[in-house]
């Protein structure tokens, strides 16, 4: 593991920016960058992401997700921190003071089938290149791959043998348990022998999204062998719920062009990026899920569905529309002649856009679907059982939930369709919504009540010393600098030990010995010393500073004020204690007594506040 200056080199020398940008569009708002966040199912530009002021860290208002670099790699790609670290270091050329080439062996069972992953896909590809090959590349040729896909994918061969990987992985019995683990391997039904998970077929590598093999996708040579395509089985790296296959390779048209187009097949996302058409994705094997129209809405506003013809294909659009009507992006179905696939029509860029541009969006595809059930029915109360019946669809699709302007966007488009004024469509969809019967709920067995053990009691905390504690702490997180002087000038000490809350305490115990003894510090820094609370605090509180600066017209008057706000506060604490206690004694002249005292000794913390 490496220590802490390491961390902090790769921090400082990672451009946040840049490196969200590579998976979410970003766009400047002011001093800071916007976007969508890519941890809940986000509408609307609710993630910031702070570079100014030697500050790098990300805050989302709506789900509260924050962090810095490190942090971000961890929750997108569900990496450990070492990982995180290991990728981000070999990003900025920064050596690592105690990482060897040991550690990347055995950091963790993921780095492990990553190794494992890689090492087979050179195997596979260096077969495909070599010269007992020249048959299965002449068999690529003619379905149209050419040699610059093949590399562009990196496509290879597991040849026609049991145990090609298997031989090569049977020097150590870990080496045979990291196969297993990682797919390339069976081992039969009651014995220790093992075999090759892929046999005689062309692999196609599945990447994630930083470009890191994580499976393999193998597709018969000998057309009799079945099934015609097998998959690596789930592991610790590769869920087909979640993996598009080309989504590395597409990430930047999809971003740049603001859509992605999803196929079915491999060689259909092949066969588009050949022809210069590279905003192209496709499931692996699998039906689209809320997982895989998740990722995409995060990273562009339109989808274009591309399906065959045939009864399969429609079953398979009409599921498609279910996954992704709900959500806050641009749904096209596009439905091939039958019989027909992308890389049947990919015979040029121009050809494959003329096909892809006929699609249809998803309320008049399922329009035109319902359509073809209403012709066949001539009377009026016919039709009008239909229309109710596409309502109902789209009742159930979720259309009471869609997003902020989305929703009238979308009665407009029905209005047109079925010809009727848009208030209408507002109107009968209301009240089918009303009328439609509730989801039964399932009776649950009552909950035997377990006794709830007693807490002490906590500190009590008004809202105006939770108010000043917070913002005196915002302003010092915004320009720690500026805040630096002034708390080491104030007249009355400012001490962590004065705060209340428990999560400001906290903050105010890591960042109050540096403010102190003049020492610079980041929020980067402090938010990776900060348990889960107090850090997602204090990644608030920042923004919170800013705007308190920004009303007060300069850093120094904000903090000047705030500590102002602080003391005041401790000292109306200590007025409501001395009150407190004056109610003990009970006799007259003992109490006045107390009183006057209690009173001296506030005029003189008054004083010295001053």
């Amino acid at each position: 593991m490496s220590n802490r200056q390491d961390i902090n080199r790769v921090r400082e020398a990672v451009d946040l920016v840049a490196l969200i940008a590579e998976y979410i569009p970003l766009q400047p708002k002011g001093r800071e960058w916007v976007c969508v966040c890519p941890f809940h199912d986000d509408h609307k530009p609710s993630m910031c992401v702070v570079t100014h002021r030697d500050q790098a860290f990300y805050k989302c208002f709506s789900c509260n997700a924050y962090g810095d670099c490190f942090k971000f790699l961890q929750e997108y790609l569900k990496i450990s921190f070492v990982e995180a670290l290991q990728m981000l270091a070999e990003r900025t050329g920064v050596e690592l003071s105690n990482y060897t080439a040991k550690d990347e062996e055995t950091i963790s069972m993921r780095k492990k089938l990553q190794n494992a992953t890689a090492w087979a896909l050179k195997q596979y590809v260096e077969t495909l290149n070599s010269d007992v090959a020249s048959s299965t590349r002449k068999y690529l040729e003619d379905r149209g791959i050419n040699a610059d896909s093949i590399e562009t994918f990196s496509i290879g061969l597991a040849p026609d043998s049991w145990t090609f990987i298997a031989d090569k992985l049977s020097d150590t019995p870990e080496r045979i348990e990291t196969g297993l683990e990682a797919g390339l391997l069976k081992r039969k039904d009651g014995t220790n022998r093992v075999y090759d998970s892929f046999r005689n077929r062309i692999m196609f590598p599945i990447f994630n999204e930083t470009g890191t093999p994580i499976a393999f996708g193998g597709r018969r040579i000998n057309e009799e062998d079945e099934p015609k395509y097998i998959n690596s089985p789930e592991t610790e790296l590769f869920h087909k719920s979640k993996t598009l296959y080309g989504y590395h390779l597409a990430r930047p048209a999809m971003q740049s062009e603001n859509k992605v187009i999803v196929v079915e097949g491999y060689t259909d996302v092949i066969a588009c990026h050949q022809v210069g058409v590279t905003n192209v994705v496709a499931t692996l094997g699998t039906a689209l899920t809320p997982q895989h129209a998740q990722k995409l809405s995060r990273i562009c506003d339109e989808v274009t569905l591309v399906f065959d013809g045939d009864e399969a294909g429609q079953r398979a659009a009409d599921r498609a529309v279910e996954i992704f009507f709900s959500r806050d992006i641009d749904v096209n179905i596009c439905v091939l002649p039958d019989g027909k696939d992308p890389a049947d029509v990919a015979t040029d860029k121009d050809a494959l856009l003329t096909s892809f541009a006929e699609a249809v969006d998803a309320i008049t595809y399922k329009f035109d679907r319902i359509e073809i059930e209403i012709k066949t029915t001539d009377t009026i109360s016919g039709r009008t059982k239909k229309v109710g019946m596409f309502l109902d669809e789209l009742i159930r699709l979720g259309i009471g939930q869609l997003p902020g302007i989305k929703k009238p966007l979308v009665h407009e488009r029905i209005s047109t369709l079925l010809k009727v004024p848009m208030e209408e469509v507002q109107s009968h969809l209301d009240e089918r919504m009303r009328n439609r019967p509730a989801p039964r709920q399932q009776e649950q067995a009552p909950v035997e009540q377990q006794p709830v053990p007693q807490e002490s009691s906590p500190v009590v905390i008004t809202r105006a010393r939770l108010l000043a504690e917070h913002e005196l702490l915002a302003v010092i997180l915004f320009d720690s600098i500026q805040a630096s002087a002034a708390i080491r000038e104030a007249s009355e000490p400012v001490q962590p030990e004065k705060f209340l809350d428990r999560n400001a305490i906290e903050i105010a115990n890591c960042i109050f010995s540096k403010l102190l003894a003049g020492t610079p510090f980041t929020m980067q820094e402090t938010l990776s010393e900060l348990s889960t609370d107090a850090s997602s605090l204090a990644s608030t509180l920042y923004f919170e500073g800013e705007r308190i600066c920004n009303e007060a017209g300069s850093v120094g008057l904000a903090i000047q004020r705030t500590i102002q706000s602080f003391q005041a506060e401790i000292q109306n604490k200590a007025i409501a204690d001395n009150v407190r206690e004056l109610k003990n004694y009970k006799d007259p002249e003992q109490r006045a007594l107390a009183a006057q005292q209690a009173l001296e000794a506030i005029r003189k913390k008054q004083k010295r506040a001053i």
